[in-house]
């Protein structure tokens, strides 16, 4: 008879309770434990399987037929999940509670869900992993963002999407969860579309709303009003941002994060702005081309001895500050550093011994660290006490004194760990064995227990030799069937009747008798009551160092702070770096010898050529330049920019001498490329790039632009670069360096207030040219560009004929260009009074004949000579 699809067994009890768990959880990977084995079952396996290099099988399923199967032993789950999250996926733990018991369900919970900006484990601890959370309201952006492995909890706020953008930038958060309307802004971020941040996900939006999230928010914290934080009516849109992220938190660790104990307002103008655009161009941390830190700002100064120190510097590179007290008070600390440089080494030297108290601190609070972590803190805070005793009292600087009274006094902290934590403790401590003999006398008494119980042992299989007569005869243990006596098949006739047989093997039998099973009962409890109080007290020691969580914090910041400090005035020493003045009454960035950190690194023993720089917001506010590609420009404008930014983050600088005002914004708009992807040519980009630094400029903001205008014809192209090049000088009054090919902007000075020319010298010599590296006033007499080819291998044949072709077009479009975009009341039919004599005058005045070398008094001779033979 054939059985009906109705007859066919249903799925198991496990299974349909596996299902319903699913269910609450349908978008993470669940690792269900069964046992010794966290299991994945159906489209989770297959996913597993396939990510984590893990074979798939198969178990019945009933009704279904097969279901997909994989697993991993609970032991190895930590290696296995960062792979997990890292390939774009999430993990929910279900975890058995309470003890197995024979023909019974256990009983399961999700204990924690993994994500990319909620994972712990195998983290770069030379990097923060922020989770950012954003609410939308009233046109109004929230952001908040946290690393729950060291405590940082931050708020800021954000009037439109461009600004939103700049600042998941700055974070560059590994998840970002948003409520409905922000997830509406999404398609209007550019950095999702490229890959630069992540996309957005939609939370619960209640958990976004005012009153729900300022109750959480207070509950969390234990406070009756956010003000303690400086939170405030205007910051409504941050605290729903708040809300929202804690209760995610709460919902995927399932527990109060207690590191998380404070959030920083963050003023929006207390940093300088910098878009993805200028990040790149300026490679604060990473190459363009090699995309690692190594050819990258972040490289220079990568000497950091604490892994909280690299965190703290990348985050000082990545925030640039704009109040110059903060600014100065580093700026004090770096330079009383390079004034001790014995004691400055010495202090390098002594940091290397402390590991990361921070990170540590978060698995206090969240009960995972291990007795092997816990003697690494406790050296780590002996370390701290020392560092402390040896620097206290020798700093004037209120930035180093203040850091050293943040480190607090652990010497009880460390008599307790090392009192109570043995030296060979490891990391595994699942079966005990951890806590040193001594500490407590009941755990000492279950432990000899153990160690009489190995020679009641050998006293037992002696005895029951000489008793029985079974010469091999062998008292053992085995996990699943506890202590045994073994005899082979031999000697079974000689067997006591009053033992009990456990297990057949293929050379012999196994018994107990009541004797051994007394032992057993006496040694298996010891055991077990030994790790149980173990565990019990190891779980004191934790509760005791949670209550220490600040402390550690403001320790670890305090030893972060020092570590960036030391970083800095190392680099400035071995690389003859300078103290920038930097403050509200300095309205230029002046800069005497100014090199490009990063290149001069790599030249490889070859001499970097300075350059000086002048930007003012009177006459000098914008320094039109003009030269060959591959002399200079670009780096001289980079290195302007990169010393501005030094400046701003409390280094010193590659410079003799340097004057930076108060910047609130770096532009950078150097070179461009298709964006493809989304129908962008090179032209469309450069232009966007443009508008948006119009638009968001202002008087206090450094522009670095290069060849305005170059993607499409001459004279559109001509025609938008001398437009922009007017409106920067004459509404954004910004300081601006415009690099261009365009020589007929050089008409500009004279006529358009603040615009002065500059070149990058060249020396021509038998038809070829040799690159100088160095910036002087005037304009260039022409681009040098087929000399460049030449020097790049194009075949002569071709150089000559393009000489030719110059000739004539030079010759057909000399007086159709040449006035083209003046002032007409201004042209003149003599020819000497043709001559740009503003341009003249203004060259001359400007030179400095006390400073002034022979090479560029020659070189700006030569230029006026040139332009007025001719005119």
């Amino acid at each position: 008879m054939a059985t009906s699809t109705n007859d066919k067994p249903k799925t198991s009890p496990m299974m349909e309770r596996y299902d319903n768990t699913k269910k609450l959880y349908p978008d993470v990977i669940l690792f269900y434990q069964v046992g010794d084995f966290y299991e994945m079952f159906r489209e989770d396996a297959i996913i597993a399987s396939r990510v984590l290099d893990l074979t798939l099988t198969s178990k019945s399923g009933g009704a279904e037929g097969k279901i997909p199967m994989c697993g991993i032993p609970i032991h190895a789950v930590d290696n296995y999940i960062p792979k997990l999250v890292q390939a774009g996926y999430k993990a929910a733990i279900c975890d058995q509670m309470g003890v197995v018991q024979k023909n019974t369900i256990m009983e399961r919970e999700i204990t924690k869900v993994v994500t990319a900006g909620t994972q712990t484990d195998a983290l770069d601890n030379n990097k923060n992993n922020y989770i950012a959370s954003v609410a939308k309201h009233n046109e109004q952006y929230g952001i908040v963002y946290a690393d729950i492995t060291t405590g940082e909890m931050n708020l800021v706020t954000a009037d439109n999407t461009r600004n939103l953008e700049d600042i998941l930038l700055r974070i560059k958060p590994a998840e970002i969860i948003v409520n409905a309307d922000a997830k509406k802004s999404e398609s209007f971020i550019s950095s999702i579309r490229l890959g630069s941040l992540p996309a957005f996900y939609e939370y619960s939006s209640i958990t976004f709303q005012y009153a729900r999230a300022e109750r959480t928010a207070k509950k969390h914290f234990e406070v009756n009003s956010l003000q303690v934080f400086d939170i405030t009516e205007a910051h409504k849109v941050g605290v729903m941002a708040l809300g929202g992220l804690l209760e995610y938190l709460e919902e995927t660790q399932k527990r109060n994060l207690i590191n998380i104990n404070k959030v920083k307002v963050e003023k929006a103008n207390d940093f300088m702005y910098l878009d993805s655009s200028t990040r790149r161009n300026l490679e604060i941390t990473e190459s363009m081309s090699t995309k690692t830190k190594h050819g990258s700002i972040l490289g220079i100064f990568d000497h950091t001895k604490t892994n909280m120190g690299a965190r703290l510097l990348r985050k000082f590179l990545n925030e640039p500050v704009v109040v110059d007290s903060v600014i100065n008070d580093r700026l004090d600390g770096v330079q009383e550093l390079t004034q001790n440089s014995i004691l400055a080494s010495d202090m390098a030297e002594n940091m290397k011994s402390i590991f990361d108290i921070e990170r540590m601190s978060g698995r206090i609070a969240y009960g995972s660290i291990t007795p092997k972590e816990c003697l690494r803190l406790a050296s780590s805070l002996q370390s701290a006490n020392e560092f402390k005793i040896n620097v206290e009292g020798k700093f004037c600087s209120k930035i180093l004194k203040n850091a050293v009274d943040e480190i607090y006094d652990f010497s009880k902290i460390v008599e307790i760990i090392t009192s109570a934590i043995d030296k060979d403790a490891s990391n595994n401590y699942k079966d005990g064995g951890f806590i040193k003999n001594g500490y407590n006398a009941e755990l000492d008494s279950y432990r000899m227990v153990g160690t009489l119980g190995a020679n009641w042992l050998s006293d037992l299989e002696n005895r029951l030799k000489e008793e029985t007569g079974i010469k091999n005869l062998k008292v053992g243990y085995n996990r699943v069937f506890g202590y045994y006596i073994e005899v082979s098949k031999g000697q079974v006739p000689l067997v006591p009747e009053n033992w009990d047989r456990r297990q057949t093997t293929t050379g012999g039998e196994r018994y107990i008798s009541n004797e051994l099973k007394e032992i057993e009962d006496k040694i298996l409890n010891s055991e077990r009551n030994a790790i149980e109080l173990e565990t019990k007290l190891y779980n004191e020691i934790k509760d005791y160092l949670k209550k220490y969580i600040r402390e550690f914090q403001r320790t670890a910041n305090a030893i972060a702070t020092i570590d960036v400090l030391l970083t800095f005035a190392e680099t400035a020493v071995t690389n003859n770096y300078t103290r920038p003045e930097i403050d509200e009454t300095i309205n230029t960035i002046e800069i005497i010898g100014g090199r490009h950190p990063v290149v001069e690194s790599l030249l490889n023993g070859v001499s970097f050529v300075p350059n000086d720089t002048l930007l003012d917001q009177d006459e000098n506010r914008t320094m039109l330049i003009t030269g060959p590609n591959m002399a200079g420009k670009s780096t001289y404008m980079r290195q302007v920019a990169v010393i501005t930014l030094l400046a701003h983050i409390g280094s010193f600088v590659p410079a003799k001498k340097a004057r930076i005002s108060l910047t609130d914004r770096i532009f950078t708009r150097i070179g461009a490329s298709d964006d493809l992807a989304f129908g962008q040519s090179t032209f469309m980009v450069e232009m966007t790039e443009v508008a948006t630094i119009l638009n968001n400029a202002t008087n206090k903001s450094l522009l670095v632009l290069d060849e305005i205008g170059r993607g499409t014809s001459t004279y559109d192209g001509l025609s938008i670069a001398w437009s922009v090049l007017e409106y920067l000088s004459s509404h954004l009054n910004a300081k601006t360096l415009f690099a261009t090919h365009y020589h007929e902007l050089t008409d500009l000075e004279g006529k358009v207030s603040g615009v002065k020319n500059y070149r990058v010298l060249v020396h021509e010599s038998a038809g070829s040219i040799t690159f100088m590296h160095k910036i002087a006033r005037g304009g260039a007499s022409k681009s040098f560009g087929i000399e460049v080819a030449d020097l790049a291998g194009l075949p002569k044949s071709v150089i000559e004929r393009a000489k030719e072709i110059l000739k004539y077009q030079e010759s057909a479009n000399s007086t159709a260009t040449k006035f083209s975009f003046g002032d007409e009341v201004n042209v003149n039919s003599n020819t000497k009074e043709n001559v740009n004599v503003a341009e003249v005058l203004s060259v001359l005045s400007d030179i400095d004949m006390d400073t002034v070398s022979p090479l560029v008094a020659f070189a700006t001779l030569q230029n006026l000579v040139d332009k007025v033979k001719k005119q």
